[in-house]
């Protein structure tokens, strides 16, 4: 199979997917004067001065400014939101009164952080009613979503592939290819629970829930960057295959069905604890979109089961470096915006300082902006500009570096070129 027909299948599910979730209902719209989307964004800022704020000590600033996002922007709100859904502007109120009363009663850091992730939760609920989610964020949840799985699967399977291959020639039996069969099964089970205590434990960390987000964003923009560059990606495969063919050997004397199972489970479980990292960073910016990341999933892994088939069973040669390519492009622009929202985390629990651009940088809609990492401040532009330069250098320095062995390779290819050089 070539590569346009995989590409091919790839975009016919994408359109289908799309097409099963149907157009997005029209928003309610309030007075012609109120502009809600406008408004919640400026509590949303004045929410994280204010909480910037309290945690230096400055009470009263951070009191006024929490003051000023309910007086002056979320009252206008009300008008067009007590018409729509009376209920949640009354859950509203009594957030902001809630969150105002901890501090004018000199509540720990930790508390008020609490009550303003409260108030944002709220502003969100009341956005979805007035935004629509558009296309842009359901197709960037499923294309991420589908790279991550078949990235991180193609990987193991070639790494599979060549601990089978290893096997074979060492004169490993078919019981032998069974556990470790085995210990692939577990690890994949053993991954979807790391998944699962990952979000039991940010559920129920006592630190605040913005910083988790944070730094499980950061940790996941540290793997993604690790994982991006194809030399480091390829000497650490060189580094793991050395490590897998070591393990091979010792099981394969040993005669241990344990340690055959062992050597299938650490062959997999790398990759299957990265995925679960990744996928709950993804889940967090695809909000009102996660169905999406669902289905580009099943995508990437119905992708990656046939491609498996053909270089497991098939024997057919895959073009992976083509795979490869496309999948840690998208892979460093998810990095990059793991990274611009990591920053804006930091900001809303107060750790880290503001500095807008309003009104030199456009502010995007809250979904796409969540989605990207893009915010109007110098902070979390700066880090995603950095980044995105490394990357860049480190790609033109790689193919610069590349450039003389393949001059020298086609010119031992062809010794006319010698001698036409000559």
């Amino acid at each position: 199979m070539k590569l346009s027909k995989l590409l091919a299948v790839v975009a016919l599910v994408a359109v289908l997917c799309l097409t099963l979730i149907g157009p997005v209902t029209a928003a309610p719209t309030g007075p012609a004067d109120v502009n809600v989307p406008a408004e919640l964004a400026q509590m949303r800022d004045l929410l994280q001065e204010s909480m910037r704020a309290y945690r230096q000590g400055d009470y009263d600033q951070a009191y006024k400014l929490a003051r000023a996002a309910y007086l002056d922007h979320f009252e206008l709100v009300e008008i067009p939101l007590r018409v729509v859904n009376a209920d949640l502007t009354l859950e509203m109120e009594y957030r902001m009164a809630d969150l105002r009363t901890k501090m004018q009663a000199g509540a720990s850091a930790a508390e008020v952080e609490a009550s303003v992730r409260l108030a944002r939760e709220g502003l969100l609920q009341v956005e979805t009613m007035y935004t629509e989610v558009g296309a842009l964020v359901p197709a960037l949840a499923f294309t991420g979503s589908f790279t991550i799985i078949f990235r991180e699967g193609l990987e193991a399977v070639l790494v599979i592939a060549a601990l089978l291959g290893y096997l074979q020639k060492a004169g490993g039996g078919r019981k032998s290819r069974n556990y470790i069969f085995l210990g692939i099964g577990g690890a994949v089970v053993f991954s979807v629970i790391t998944w699962l205590l990952l979000r039991f434990v940010l559920s129920i960390a006592p630190v605040g829930r913005e910083l988790l987000e944070a730094i499980v964003s950061l940790v996941a923009v540290g793997m993604l960057f690790w994982v991006s560059f194809w030399l480091v990606s390829r000497l650490d495969r060189k580094r793991w295959m050395e490590f897998l063919n070591a393990r091979s050997w010792a099981a394969m004397t040993s005669g241990s069905s344990l340690a055959l199972a062992g050597l299938g489970f650490t062959a997999v479980y790398r990759e299957g604890f990265e995925t679960a990292l990744f996928y709950e960073v993804l889940l967090g910016l695809s909000a009102r979109a996660e169905v999406y990341v669902f289905y580009g999933f099943i995508a990437g892994l119905a992708v990656l089961s046939v491609v498996a088939w053909l270089i497991l069973r098939a024997g057919q040669r895959m073009p992976v470096q083509k795979f490869m390519t496309a999948a840690v492009s998208v892979v460093m622009l998810l990095s990059v915006a793991f990274i611009g929202n990591a920053i804006q985390e930091l900001q809303n629990t107060g750790l880290l300082g503001v500095t807008s651009l309003m009104g030199l940088v456009p502010r995007l809609p809250t979904a796409i902006a969540n989605f990207t990492g893009i915010h109007p401040t110098v902070e979390t532009l700066a880090a995603q500009v950095i980044l995105l330069v490394i990357y860049i250098a480190g790609g033109v320095w790689m193919w610069w570096s590349g450039r003389p062995k393949s001059i020298a390779a086609n010119a031992e290819n062809n010794p006319n070129v010698i001698r036409g050089a000559a």
